[in-house]
């Protein structure tokens, strides 16, 4: 409980949480309040037009509908002496959708272009006229039992749409505010994991140079003594018994002695020392290193190109290549294989190296994790070979890949610029 709780309170993800919490209330404020808006400007409308509605209703109870047919000026008369202020026009029409008074008397006998209550039960309604105006329509029905009409009543909505236009304005600048919060909240989260990835980096580091240290000092001489009279017992003793015991010794403080050397590559690290070099020369120098390690094995170099010469730092190179292709061949060997493939060529910018084995390959899940120091899958592996190379070639600006197949084996494809 308490991991996934310090995960919650690191600087990065309380940045992240703080932002989109900020940007969300104010979207759903900004939301809120255009909707508001919205609805109480189509309330003001809707009570406009009801009252008007009240007074044409009476009209038609006092009045027969069919006298006042027979005065085509009546709605228009009506708009010019009450003086209705807001009103685009009032009609009524039957439910053919034949108008049979306007306010404009010439549209008398013509179709209305669209009835929302007939076609779509609504009362209420925006609409774009020809001209290119928006009115709001109110429509209801004439209580006349013989011959059901339908009131629209249209009202002018400029200074509403100005008012609604002005909510809608807010919104989408408290929009681009909260988008601007949401991408802030994001890089602070980025910036930040990165700070702390190279702040626990830093640390982590310091802790394994102080245990390296002590390793060195503590270890290291004594070892050296150790090995020192190994190798005088073995000079000097002739008798068999002692002879793989002797043997057994020396092989030990050579892999302790390893494991030093890599401790101190990994946690050490010089400046790049720039040297001009051959990378075929280099990788037949590794290759002969290896077969003297391991009698027995198969390594086939196939250079595409004659020069292949370039600038970089010989020593860390050489240790790239080594733990590459000894990887390769621990891989090989595991799957009852002596040989493994080095390709070397030239493509643009870039000398490209691939080492291919013919092992198992890797599972899946653990690839991600293969460059993590002391992740290992071997019995006697120390994990900080392949960990070694990454940092090395961070440092000398290489690309590394590592593509694998469980049962086709693995191969390390390695980008060298040409520098020269």
């Amino acid at each position: 409980m308490e991991k996934p709780l310090k995960k919650l309170l690191k600087p990065g993800f309380i940045a992240l949480i703080s932002s989109f919490l900020a940007g969300f209330l104010l979207l759903m404020s900004a939301f809120l309040s255009y909707k508001n808006t919205e609805k109480t400007l189509d309330t003001n409308l809707k009570l406009q037009a009801l009252s008007l509605e009240v007074v044409l209703q009476s009209l038609f109870k006092t009045f027969d509908i069919n006298l006042l047919k027979e005065r085509k000026d009546f709605f228009s008369e009506l708009l010019l002496n009450e003086r209705w202020e807001g009103v685009a026009f009032i009609t009524l029409y039957d439910t053919n959708k034949t108008i049979v008074l306007h306010s404009n008397p010439d549209l008398i006998g013509q179709k209305v272009e669209k009835s929302f209550l007939l076609e779509e039960k609504r009362q209420t309604s925006f609409f774009t006229l020809k001209t290119g105006e928006t009115v709001y329509l109110y429509e209801n029905y004439v209580i006349n039992k013989q011959n059901p009409l339908i009131l629209r009543i249209a009202l002018h909505v400029g200074p509403v749409m100005e008012s609604l236009n002005f909510a809608r304005r807010h919104f989408y600048i408290d929009f681009s505010l909260s988008l601007l919060l949401f991408t802030g909240g994001l890089g602070a989260f980025f910036i930040l994991s990165r700070i702390e990835r190279s702040l626990s980096r830093m640390e982590e580091l310091e802790r394994w140079q102080f245990i390296t240290r002590v390793l060195l000092h503590e270890i290291k001489n004594p070892l050296a003594s150790i090995k020192g009279f190994a190798q005088y017992l073995q000079r000097k003793c002739v008798e068999k018994p002692a002879e793989k015991p002797l043997t057994i010794i020396l092989k030990e403080t050579l892999r302790i002695e390893n494991l030093l050397k890599e401790l101190s590559h990994f946690t050490f690290s010089r400046e790049p020392e720039l040297k001009i070099i051959d990378l075929k020369e280099l990788l037949e120098e590794v290759v002969e290193s290896l077969k003297f390690l391991y009698e027995e094995v198969q390594i086939e170099i196939t250079p595409e190109g004659e020069n292949f010469k370039t600038k970089s730092d010989p020593e860390k190179l050489r240790s790239i290549f080594l733990n590459l292709m000894e990887n390769a061949l621990h891989a090989s060997f595991e799957a009852g294989k002596e040989k493994i493939f080095v390709g070397l060529k030239e493509k643009g910018e870039y000398y490209i190296i691939k080492i291919r084995d013919e092992g198992l390959g890797i599972d899946e899940k653990i690839l991600p994790y293969i460059f993590e120091p002391f992740f290992t899958t071997k019995s006697r592996g120390t994990g900080l070979g392949l960990a070694i190379v990454k940092k090395f070639c961070e440092e000398l600006g290489l690309d590394l890949k590592i593509e694998s197949e469980k049962g086709k084996g693995t191969r390390a494809c390695l980008k060298i610029p040409r520098s020269l």
